[in-house]
């Protein structure tokens, strides 16, 4: 579907679009369990073939969607993470990467806040956790110790932080990235900087 050059034709990424947004504008009338290709293929005004071309079936369309939106979350963490591993792991700088997570969900808040709900949740909620679960990765060998029960609670609790925020507002999201990284990630900074001599 990619050009010689790498780049995408105007035609398909138009195409694309108009499932994608036939797909949400579905998904805010019925579960996604009852949404049919031909449902799909109707509101998008397109043949079932066309839609063929660009995904095997609607799970796959669901599973695109969530890659990219995890790609983009994924791209403004870890690029935070770098800076803050090349200085200190202190709470206002891990508040930091948190901060910059939520910005990315916020310009994707009302893709998120209509995945999050309906049989479509668990299929998001799995990518948001492996992908939350592959940026601490990167910083696995900066936290000697750290056991799986202990990551699974950190890993489960960001990933109930993106949930939670994409269904309310939050009001003043530096306040609360940094008291939310004191509460729940303090310890774990003190053992990153001690690891790496700064304490």
């Amino acid at each position: 579907m990619a050009k010689k050059d790498g780049t995408i034709d105007l035609r398909i990424k138009r195409t694309q679009k108009a499932i994608k947004g036939s797909f949400f504008a579905l998904l805010e009338e019925k579960d996604f369990e009852k949404i049919s290709v031909r449902d799909l293929t109707d509101k998008a005004m397109i043949s079932r073939n066309t839609f063929y071309l660009h995904y095997c079936d609607k799970y796959d369309l669901l599973n695109s969607i969530c890659d990219e939106l995890m790609k983009s979350l994924y791209a403004r963490v870890s690029k935070q993470l770098i800076r803050v591993q090349q200085s200190d792991f202190t709470i206002d700088n891990v508040a930091t990467i948190i901060e910059h997570g939520i910005l990315a969900v916020t310009e994707e808040k009302e893709a998120y806040a209509t995945l999050f709900k309906g049989s479509s949740e668990d299929v998001l909620t799995a990518k948001l956790h492996n992908m939350i679960l592959s940026i601490f990765e990167m910083i696995r060998g900066d936290v000697k110790g750290i056991d799986g029960c202990t990551m699974e609670y950190i890993v489960s609790g960001m990933t109930g932080v993106v949930k939670y925020y994409v269904n309310h507002d939050v009001e003043n999201l530096c306040e609360e990235s940094r008291n939310f990284t004191a509460i729940h990630l303090g310890s774990i900074i003190e053992i990153a900087d001690r690891g790496r001599g700064k304490i």
